[in-house]
């Protein structure tokens, strides 16, 4: 972060953020205990529905749906801000911002089952 300057160094951080909202995703989602919610198996790169499926395993229902929709919008930003040719900075720390506090959320979760 401290030496990023240029879109091109922002759009970057978007992409390690991605990585890093992947590499969460697969260690945790379980194909045998968790179910993605629409039903369609995710592929390895797929984490919206892997952090979908390991969250609605915990938190089941309508009633959480934010804590799923906490995971998508950090993963959201992170595509947005690596596709953005206007990446900046501010953007880019809110980006890495989110992609540390759904590690912390997830990091939350697994110390409750």
């Amino acid at each position: 972060m401290d030496t990023a300057s240029a879109e091109e160094d922002c759009q970057a951080i978007g992409l390690l953020c991605r990585e890093v909202i992947i590499s969460l995703a697969q260690a945790v989602y379980d194909p045998s205990i968790h179910e993605s919610l629409d039903g369609v198996k995710p592929s390895a790169t797929d984490a919206n529905r892997m952090l979908e499926g390991y969250i609605g395993h915990a938190f089941p229902g309508e009633s959480f749906k934010e804590v799923r929709a906490h995971a998508r919008a950090s993963l959201a930003l992170a595509l947005n801000l690596q596709h953005r040719r206007t990446a900046t900075p501010p953007l880019a720390a809110l980006c890495v911002e989110a992609t540390a506090s759904t590690t912390a959320v997830i990091a939350i979760i697994a110390r409750a089952e």
